[in-house]
């Protein structure tokens, strides 16, 4: 793990361990976020961990590649300036101002050593206990992303909705750095991601034209509904998953010539 706290830089290690299923729910209990590195010898761990938890019931997860370490040999070919900044912003909402990688965030509130597989089945199997309480449904009709968002009652009134657009898989060989000579595989990739509403408490729907996203195969999307605090992005109170945005369509066969 490579570790940022006020501009000090230190090195550590973590174990990965297999985990184990967390509880399952109609609605999800955890939506996680992995900023990590290409850059970085401990997040390959990490990205493993990643792709074994979203596939648990209850559990969204994402990856963000971010910059923070592209100075050390190795320019992240996945990192993006928003997911960075994103990063560095969840550190000053939290007012640590804690930046590191690998680092996984749990509903917007909690951050982990993202290879800490003890440290985070603790994080998600207390928000396990309680389901993220604003619902998304998500649907594709018609080259439109409909997002319906229901009506909750919360401790919050209000929240904004993102709309992460994700590549299901990506494959990366390292030729420099700490990963030199490694191919790495990255899953839920976020490629972009935009703000897209305001939910206010009542029942809202959404319609998201996909005319302007590159149509990949693999792309997928997440939505969230998370609250802005005056320090920053704050709690992640609703999150929905499409696998596809683009789905195949069936090649019309021929009939055979009489």
């Amino acid at each position: 793990m490579i570790h940022v706290i006020l501009g000090a830089l230190t090195v550590a290690s973590a174990t990965f361990v297999t985990p184990v299923a967390a509880n399952a729910a109609d609605a999800p209990s955890a939506f996680v976020e992995l900023f990590t590195s290409q850059g970085c010898a401990s997040c390959p761990a990490a990205d493993a961990l990643l792709h074994r938890l979203e596939k648990d019931d209850g559990i969204l997860a994402v990856t963000l590649p971010v910059q923070l370490w592209d100075f050390l040999g190795w320019e992240d070919t996945l990192a993006t300036k928003p997911a960075t900044r994103r990063q560095m912003e969840y550190s000053r909402a939290r007012g640590d101002r804690d930046v590191y990688t690998p680092q996984m965030v749990v509903n917007g509130r909690e951050d982990v050593v993202g290879s800490d597989h003890e440290a985070i089945l603790d994080v998600v199997r207390a928000a396990g206990r309680n389901p993220l309480p604003v619902p998304i449904d998500l649907e594709i009709r018609s080259g439109v992303l409909h997002v319906d968002v229901g009506a909750a009652k919360t401790q919050f009134d209000k929240a904004n909705l993102w709309v992460f657009i994700v590549d299901e898989k990506v494959v990366v060989p390292i030729r420099g750095g700490e990963n030199r000579g490694r191919k790495l595989t990255y899953h839920n990739v976020v490629r972009e991601m935009r703000p897209i509403g305001m939910w206010t408490g009542g029942a809202l729907t959404l319609d998201i034209p996909l005319s302007d996203i590159e149509k990949q195969p693999r792309a997928g999307c997440y939505v969230i509904a998370q609250v802005e605090t005056y320090k920053g992005p704050g709690p992640v109170i609703g999150a929905a998953k499409l696998d596809r945005l683009f789905p195949a369509r069936p090649i019309a066969r021929r009939k055979a010539a009489d």
